[in-house]
């Protein structure tokens, strides 16, 4: 008799690819080096509910696109090394270079591609110096969000 087989999903952080950009820093696919783990926090909720004067519910559907990122990057890889570049430069540059920065994220395996605009950094990263080399972590602010 013939087994059935199981259907299973496959994951592998080396096929996500990450790139972040900036036209007057330059690119750098972070996957390509030392990119660690990244989580995407969305900026508020999706719908609300209200109640009018005699006590009926509205369901409020809200626009939320943007949000925040946080990332643990090897500390001293070159992905270090470009989101520090990236955060300089912004914090000396001209207001209207702030926010040029995009980002954007492939999932092959989940088949997601998250596509980011006006990424800013949160604040810079805190120094840690250890016995062994650790992770920095980066706080960057979105101001919209895609996702195919």
């Amino acid at each position: 008799m013939a087994q059935k087989m199981k259907k299973f999903a496959t994951y592998s952080l080396a096929d996500i690819v990450t790139n972040i950009e900036h036209p007057n820093v330059g690119s750098c696919v972070l996957s390509d080096v030392g990119g660690g783990r990244i989580t995407i926090s969305h900026g508020g909720d999706i719908a609300s509910i209200t109640k009018t004067a005699t006590g009926y519910p509205v369901i409020n559907k809200i626009r939320v696109k943007d949000g925040a990122i946080s990332m643990e990057i090897p500390a001293n890889s070159g992905a270090d090394d470009f989101l520090r570049k990236l955060i300089n430069y912004v914090i000396g540059a001209k207001t209207s270079e702030f926010a040029l920065t995009t980002m954007v994220l492939v999932d092959p395996a989940g088949n997601h591609t998250y596509n980011f605009f006006g990424v800013v950094p949160q604040r810079k990263p805190d120094e840690n110096f250890d016995q062994v080399s650790g992770n920095r972590q980066y706080n960057l602010l979105f101001a919209e969000m895609t996702e195919k």
